[in-house]
């Protein structure tokens, strides 16, 4: 609910430079009326306070709002609060901001549309399929409905993931000839290689094992040239008196050690040069491609996993068909259900819808139901029309007058409260559609926060609060009237200038109890 706006230095009018001199208006819940002579800027102020929700352009030097909405800012980066506080300025450029945090325009219109609705604008959303659906399931009001329509909603949400997956299988099942081929031919590649871990090491230690081979083998022939002369260590070890038994250890594993390397060589020698760089050549080709002989066997498992998926594509889709017509089965008969009782929620809803629309002096309307394709609501498709003729060819007063019955069919199944502003709304009806007219928004304004342009009194006459918007030295002034101000203006706009006696004491009469 807005609580308060504030603007100031406002021009408005194209063809005579009007500005609002700081204009504060403080509001409650109910219906708020403006009236005024014809020029003096209503509907330049209507635009100005719609502004500031993102409904139009910003052309008021600061503008401000105070709302009251239940709204979570969090999900739009802003701090939650209390209250709301819209603020837009124009320097250079219109900056917007909530809760003094700067916003987009467009996130102020998607923040505003949760607690305000503009009737002049030809908005359909109240027609959409989804909303009428949505209100009816409010109406039937019974709790073994509410769980149907739940468990149907469940289904729904399988039943939609399982045609995901149908479509992603079909899709796959085309493209499998050619990517099993190319599937193939990567296996088939890294299986003639057949690449083991560890065994690139191995090969590159023999390789550099090879190019020392002539070396170690010169090395064990100088080194053996020792045991010629072990025999004369012995004989001086034992001419000091010392323990031979280090001399004879180390002399053994030296001997074990000479045997490894003879034992190696023999090894070497009998090793295929060729065979080993090819070897590593090809091996040398998966780790350029894949990083590592790890990762590349690695990618042969994940491609026969996927091959041996595409080779159980046509099993895998024989049995989600299956599925999928048996879910669908359950969903048809389940929406069936749905359907009887959303029609006979309807029946309630045109009687409520048509008790209004003969207060607003409109023909009836009727509720039509058409079958539509299985969806996450059912397979109900609702429109509205009246004479036969769908809500598209109204024009704009008859349409927002439906949009009005439809608002008051609805208002004891809604919860929110919301702000919703109608620009003369009862333009060109008589006295009595007037009245009409003025008796169903009262009716809507025990919910809503109203308003309203007007140049009736019937209307103005029933507001909680009457604004009057004047005109002077091109300047325009608006401010709340007191009782007898109202009679005063509510004369005037039955008696024009020349207020008459008899217009005064229709006024008095308008507003009796006031």
């Amino acid at each position: 609910m807005i609580e308060r706006i504030y603007i100031k230095d406002y021009v408005t009018f194209e063809e005579v430079e009007l500005e609002f001199q700081k204009v504060e208006l403080e509001f409650s819940k109910g219906l708020i009326v403006f009236t005024g002579p014809s020029g003096a800027g209503k509907s330049v102020l209507m635009r100005g306070i719609l502004s500031i929700f993102g409904y139009f352009d910003v052309n008021a030097a600061l503008s401000e709002a105070v709302v009251d909405a239940d709204i979570d800012l969090e999900k739009y980066g802003i701090e939650n609060d209390e209250v709301l506080i819209f603020k837009q300025i124009k320097k250079n450029k219109n900056r917007y901001f909530i809760n003094n945090q700067a916003v987009s325009k467009k996130t102020i219109k998607e923040i505003s549309s949760k607690f305000l609705d503009y009737l002049s604008l030809r908005e359909i959303k109240e027609f959409e399929n989804k909303n009428i659906l949505s209100l009816l399931d409010k109406i039937i009001q019974e709790k073994d409905y509410y769980v149907k329509l739940n468990e149907y909603k469940n289904l729904y949400n399988k039943y939609k993931k399982l045609l995901k997956e149908l479509e992603i299988i079909t899709k796959k099942q085309k493209k499998s000839a050619e990517k099993k081929e190319f599937l193939k031919y990567e296996i088939e590649k890294i299986e003639s290689i057949s690449p083991k871990i560890g065994e690139f090491e191995e090969l590159m230690k023999i390789k550099k094992d090879l190019s020392k081979l002539e070396k170690i083998k010169d090395k064990i022939q100088e080194v053996e040239r020792i045991f010629d002369l072990e025999h004369i260590v012995y004989e001086f070890l034992e001419m000091i008196d010392e323990n031979g038994e280090f001399f004879s250890n180390t002399m053994n594993e030296l001997r074990i050690m000479i045997d490894k390397a003879v034992e190696k060589a023999s090894f070497l020698e009998n090793v295929n040069i060729e065979e080993v760089l090819e070897r590593l050549s090809k091996l040398q080709e998966l780790i350029r491609r894949f990083g590592s002989i790890e990762e590349a066997l690695k990618y042969y498992e994940e491609k026969k996993e996927e091959l041996n998926r595409f080779e159980n594509i046509s099993f895998e889709k024989e049995k989600l068909i299956n599925e999928i017509q048996e879910l669908k089965k359950i969903l048809n008969e389940t929406a069936r259900f749905i359907t009887e009782k959303r029609i006979i929620a309807a029946k309630k809803l045109e009687e409520k819808i048509n008790y209004f629309l003969k207060k607003l002096y409109m023909p009836e309307a009727k509720i039509h139901f058409a079958e539509d394709v299985l969806n996450e609501s059912g397979k109900d498709k609702v429109e509205i029309v009246i004479n036969d003729i769908d809500t598209n060819t109204l024009s704009t007063g008859e349409f927002n007058r439906l949009r009005v019955a439809l608002l008051a069919s609805k208002l004891e199944y809604e919860d929110e409260e919301k702000s919703l502003f109608l620009d003369e709304i009862d333009a060109n009806l008589s006295g009595e559609e007037s009245m009409s007219v003025a008796e169903v928004l009262k009716y809507l304004s025990t919910k809503y926060q109203i308003f309203a342009i007007s140049h009736q009194p019937q209307l103005a006459s029933v507001a909680n609060k009457h604004f009057l918007v004047t005109k002077k030295n091109n300047k325009s002034y608006v401010k709340e009237l007191s009782v007898n101000e109202r009679i005063n203006e509510i004369a005037r706009i039955i008696g024009g200038k020349e207020k008459s006696k008899k217009a005064y004491e229709y006024a008095k009469e308008l507003l009796k109890g006031k």
